[in-house]
């Protein structure tokens, strides 16, 4: 089994409509065969564990809640899920997000995407930094 990291970040300004992808920014780190950067999405390869760790900086446009999930293949990893509150349009508001999740059979060589998403109001986002390990 071996083991992989990335690290992404994303400090550019950037504003996500409601159900809309976060942009991840660039690659920082990275070591290992099984994580990748595509467009949006962290790529995944060989079955295993993965641990996730985000920090999200956002404004919402309106008061109230605002949600981060993180999917892998459009399917909502159980638990994987970030609510802040602002009393105040714009704002702004630090959001950190933990999981762990099992991916694919051991016998699985197909890829899949893991993706953030925003959900509640549209936001401004000002930083996003995410780190995926296989354990």
């Amino acid at each position: 089994m071996s083991r992989s990291a990335i690290y992404t970040v994303n400090q550019s300004a950037q504003n996500v409509a409601v159900n809309g992808t976060l942009n991840l920014g660039s690659v920082i780190r990275r070591f290992g065969p099984n994580l990748t950067m595509s467009g949006n999405a962290i790529q995944i390869s060989g079955a295993g564990y993965y641990d996730i760790d985000a920090s999200i900086t956002l404004a919402p446009s309106a008061a109230g809640n605002v949600t981060i999930t993180a999917f892998v293949d459009n399917v909502a990893i159980p638990g994987a899920t970030v609510t802040g509150s602002v009393a105040t349009a714009n704002d702004p508001v630090n959001l950190s997000l933990s999981s762990l999740f099992r991916e694919g059979c051991p016998c699985c060589e197909g890829l899949s995407n893991l993706t953030f998403v925003l959900t509640g109001t549209a936001a401004s986002v000002t930083n996003v930094a995410i780190v995926v390990e296989k354990i």
